[in-house]
């Protein structure tokens, strides 16, 4: 069995290795909207779009990783959530006001996206791997 301190660290590898997660693409859709996109407004129309999927898909990984996830550890994801959506949101209100010219709706949609993307991913990988270390019953650590 394994350490609980070894258990932290192996998760804290997990989720700051940039190789721990695949990059999920953006949808098709999304591809043939911005080759159709005239404006930065259209290109931000795109970018909204494809945030509701990626958006949809954080929130189904988020409750499969909840269901997956030790009792022990739900509460740190829920915090952890809370946190994320903070950061994400302020970051991103940033990148929407930098310049002040309609090229802000672009970066600050490609923000919230590409955030909400790489979170979705990383919530996936925590439903996935989540009950991985679960000691079976019966089972002692030796620590």
């Amino acid at each position: 069995m394994m350490h609980p301190f070894f258990k932290t660290i192996a998760l804290l590898v997990a989720v700051f290795s940039p190789l721990a997660f695949a990059e999920t693409q953006y949808s098709p859709a999304h591809s043939v909207c911005v080759s159709k996109a005239g404006t930065d407004s259209d290109l931000g129309i795109c970018d909204d779009d494809e945030l509701g999927k990626q958006d949809a898909r954080l929130n189904t990984a988020y409750k499969r990783a909840m269901s997956a996830l030790p009792a022990e550890n739900k509460r740190k994801l829920q915090d952890a959530q809370v946190l994320w959506i903070k950061f994400r949101d302020a970051d991103c209100a940033l990148h929407y006001s930098l310049t002040g010219g309609t090229m802000d709706i672009v970066n600050g949609s490609g923000c919230t996206l590409s955030m909400t993307r790489d979170r979705a991913d990383s919530l996936e990988w925590f439903a996935n791997n989540g009950a991985e270390n679960e000691p079976e019953e019966g089972e002692m650590d030796a620590w």
